[in-house]
């Protein structure tokens, strides 16, 4: 007896709990099967990737030196771009980087973030926009950014860096 009248009361107990509120919400409108039914409300996003410049020629290319074990990429660089001493926009620089043999690519890999600030850095204080300040001025940047992870790593840790893609977005006037 002693049982039963323990059982009812946990039940009766657990009735008074105040229910959380998202309990007490109806669910969601079913989003059907996508045909665009009147009634069927769903989330839907939408989004849209520009690869500018990507042939096959250039896809099988990057697949070859994604293999590379010396090789890394950074983390995305924002450089800005200017003309005149007038800011233009920015750039957004993805940066491929080959560390020198001899070197632990774990090591270099490891302090990317710190290497990262560097470059960004030197493109704060040395223009790698074109003369016009509409895109990146390419030949520049990787000198600059060369010198700038040569001098966070040492001159010999990195053997190479390129461009792998530069997305600008100019300030409307």
């Amino acid at each position: 007896m002693r049982n039963v009248f323990a059982r009812v009361a946990a039940i009766f107990l657990v009735s008074l709990i105040p229910m959380p509120a998202h309990a007490l919400m109806a669910p969601p409108a079913e989003s059907g099967d996508g045909s665009g039914d009147a009634g069927g409300r769903g989330n839907r996003f939408l989004t849209i990737f520009n690869l500018a410049g990507s042939d096959e020629d250039d896809e099988e290319e990057a697949e070859d030196e994604e293999d590379d074990p010396r090789s890394f990429t950074m983390p995305t660089v924002v450089a800005p771009l200017s003309t005149q001493g007038h800011l233009t926009g920015y750039a957004y620089v993805q940066i491929r980087v080959r560390v020198a043999t001899g070197h632990n690519v774990w090591d270099i890999r490891e302090d990317a973030h710190y290497a990262l600030d560097a470059a960004v850095r030197a493109a704060f204080r040395t223009s790698v926009s074109n003369e016009e300040g509409s895109a990146l001025d390419t030949e520049r940047a990787v000198e600059v950014w060369q010198a700038a992870l040569g001098e966070h790593y040492g001159p010999s840790a990195i053997e190479r860096i390129e461009i792998r893609q530069a997305d600008t977005r100019l300030f409307r006037r």
